[in-house]
C-alpha cells in the first residue's frame, strides 16, 4: 500500500508497477495501514447498479483488458470471464471474482465491461465451501 485515509476510505496500492485507488478494507479502525508491501490481501469489487454478464458482454467487442478509472476507487472493468460458480473475470491486471452466479458456460472466454463502483484492498480469506466441492 502506498498510502491511505483510513478504513474505508481512499487508499493507493501499486499491482505489478500499476497504481490503483481503491477503498480501504484492511487497515484497523483506529489506526491505518501503513504504508510497504502487503500480503494475506485481494482485490475485490462492488458492482451497485444492476447489470447482467450477457449483456456485459455487448460493452467489450474489441476484447480489451484492463481496469478503466472513472473517479477515484469506481473504474469500469474490461475483462475476460475465465470461470463460473464463481464468476471470475480476468482484467489483465488482476482477476477477481464477480458476485453473479451463472451457470450458462458459453460465458466462457466471453469479453465483458464490468461498471465497478469501489474496487476495494481486503483480507485474503479461505473460501467459504468445503475443499472437496472447490
Amino acid at each position: 500500500m502506498e498510502h491511505t485515509e483510513g478504513l474505508g476510505r481512499l487508499a493507493e496500492v501499486w499491482v505489478d508497477g500499476t497504481p490503483l485507488a481503491v477503498c480501504d478494507g484492511v487497515s484497523a479502525a483506529d489506526r491505518p495501514s501503513r504504508p510497504g508491501l502487503m500480503g494475506a490481501v485481494r482485490l475485490q469489487y462492488v458492482s451497485q447498479q444492476g447489470f447482467s454478464l450477457e449483456l456485459a458482454t455487448a460493452e467489450n467487442p474489441g476484447g480489451k483488458k484492463f481496469l478503466d478509472p472513472v473517479h477515484q476507487w469506481t473504474y469500469v472493468g474490461y475483462g475476460q470471464v475465465v470461470s463460473l460458480m464463481p464468476v471470475v473475470i480476468d482484467f489483465g491486471l488482476v482477476q477477481m471474482e464477480d458476485a453473479h452466479w451463472v451457470t450458462d458456460e458459453s460465458l466462457i472466454g466471453q469479453y465483458v465491461a464490468v461498471p465497478i463502483d469501489r474496487l476495494e484492498i481486503v483480507p485474503a480469506s479461505a473460501p467459504d465451501w468445503p475443499e472437496e466441492i472447490g
